[in-house]
């Protein structure tokens, strides 16, 4: 029976998702989502108690099941800039898909009192990137990068990654970048941060 409701769970927040994207979240109502499963609303208030509950809910799932994936699975060894390129590119197809995206813009457009979107960071983006700053921080022990501030260099990385892309995908001023210039955008990434923060015994050099 736990199993059924976690599917059903499951199923109405992937619902709600796609509506948010489709329709944004403010002209989506928990009718439509409802329809959408092919249940009730009192089955649907049954999971959820309030559309911004439901919203927490796909907060949740798109940062925790996506970017906590991607930054786990980072590599410690190997080739350094390769990995951090690799990595750069799981990022950017990921937060600059659609229901990220469409996700910012809904924490945005919250009315300033609205405590959803420190709830969410503190709970679930920051520790996201907390992941990533673990990474740097065995990085710098192994010597692999230079000691430095673990959490500044992830911020650091996270601005290289979406300089160029992010402010122009939320604005609609592009749709989804080309994988090309994913990867051309995440390969400079990885040239710039190790420039900053790699030691002495450096991964591969550079390629021009």
């Amino acid at each position: 029976m736990r199993v059924r409701s976690e599917e059903k769970r499951r199923e109405i927040v992937t619902a709600a998702a796609e509506l948010f994207v489709k329709l944004g979240y403010e002209h989506t109502s928990m009718a439509a989502i409802s329809e959408r499963v092919g249940g009730s609303k009192a089955t649907l208030y049954g999971y959820f108690v309030s559309k911004e509950d439901l919203l927490r809910a796909v907060l949740e799932y798109d940062v925790a099941n996506e970017a906590m994936l991607v930054f786990g699975e980072f590599p410690a060894e190997g080739d350094l800039r390769e990995g951090l390129t690799r990595l750069g590119i799981q990022y950017l197809t990921g937060r600059l898909a659609a229901l990220p995206i469409a996700n910012l813009r809904t924490l945005a457009s919250l009315p300033g009192q609205s405590p959803l979107g420190k709830e969410f960071y503190d709970t679930v983006l920051g520790p996201a990137w907390e992941v990533l700053a673990d990474h740097f921080a065995a990085l710098m022990e192994s010597g692999h990068l230079r000691k430095a501030d673990p959490w500044v260099a992830a911020m650091h990385w996270k601005g290289l990654q979406e300089g160029e892309f992010l402010e122009k995908r939320l604005i609609g001023a592009i749709s989804h970048p080309d994988p090309k210039d994913v990867k051309r955008v995440a390969t400079l990434a990885a040239d710039a941060f190790l420039r900053i923060y790699a030691s002495g015994q450096a991964e591969s050099e550079p390629t021009s």
